[in-house]
C-alpha cells in the first residue's frame, strides 16, 4: 500500500456531503474517501456496481423490517408441500391470505406491493400485473413446480389485493403458475 497522495476532483457539493459524513462518523476526509474507494475497487472485484450492492442491502433491509427469513429453498418448498398434505389446507390458505393482506396494508400501495414482490420473492422467474379496462389480470411463473405452492401463493396475492380495494374474479393454478383477475371495488 502506498502512502502517495493523489489528487482527485469532484463537485463542491458531493464533496462538502463527503466531509460532512466523514465529520460526523469521526474520521478524517482523507480516511473516508479511502475507505470509499477501497470499496469501490471491491465492489468491482465482484463485477457489481455500488449502486447494485446497495440496493441489493435495501432489499434485504426491507425483507427483514418486513418481516421475511432467508431461509434455504428446498427446506421451504419440502415444509409447505408436506404441511399442505398433512395439515389443515383451508387453515393454510387463510394464513397465506391473512398474510397476503398485512403485507398489502403494509405497502398501502399497489405499485409499492408490486416492487416488494418482484424484490423479496426470489423464486418468481415472471411477474406481470396488467390493468384491462376496470379489471387487473395478475400472472406469475414460479420457479418451484409446486401446486400446493402455487396455491398458497395465490391466497397470499388475493390477501393484498383485497386489502388494496380488489375483489378477486377467478383464480387458475398450475404446477409453477398462478393467474389471477380481479375486479376494482
Amino acid at each position: 500500500m502506498s502512502s502517495r497522495r493523489r489528487l482527485l476532483a469532484a463537485r463542491e457539493d458531493l464533496a462538502e456531503k463527503i466531509a460532512e459524513i466523514a465529520n460526523r462518523r469521526r474520521w478524517t476526509l482523507y480516511d473516508f474517501v479511502n475507505e470509499v474507494l477501497e470499496e469501490t475497487i471491491r465492489a468491482d472485484s465482484l463485477n457489481v456496481s455500488l449502486k447494485e450492492l446497495i440496493d441489493e442491502r435495501g432489499v434485504l433491509k426491507e425483507a427483514r423490517d418486513s418481516g421475511f427469513l432467508l431461509i434455504p429453498a428446498r427446506l421451504w418448498y419440502d415444509l409447505i408441500d408436506r404441511a399442505y398434505m398433512s395439515l389443515d389446507v383451508d387453515w393454510m390458505r387463510g394464513l397465506w391470505y391473512e398474510w397476503g393482506q398485512w403485507y398489502g396494508k403494509y405497502y398501502d400501495d399497489l405499485n409499492k406491493f408490486i416492487e416488494a414482490l418482484r424484490k423479496l420473492f426470489w423464486d418468481l422467474s415472471e411477474v406481470d400485473f396488467s390493468f384491462e379496462g376496470e379489471g387487473l389480470y395478475v400472472r406469475c411463473i414460479l420457479l418451484n413446480l409446486s401446486l400446493s405452492y402455487a396455491d398458497l401463493f395465490s391466497r397470499f396475492i388475493e390477501g393484498a389485493l383485497v386489502s388494496l380495494g380488489y375483489n378477486l374474479l377467478s383464480r387458475d393454478i398450475s404446477k409453477g403458475a398462478v393467474v389471477l383477475r380481479f375486479t376494482r371495488r
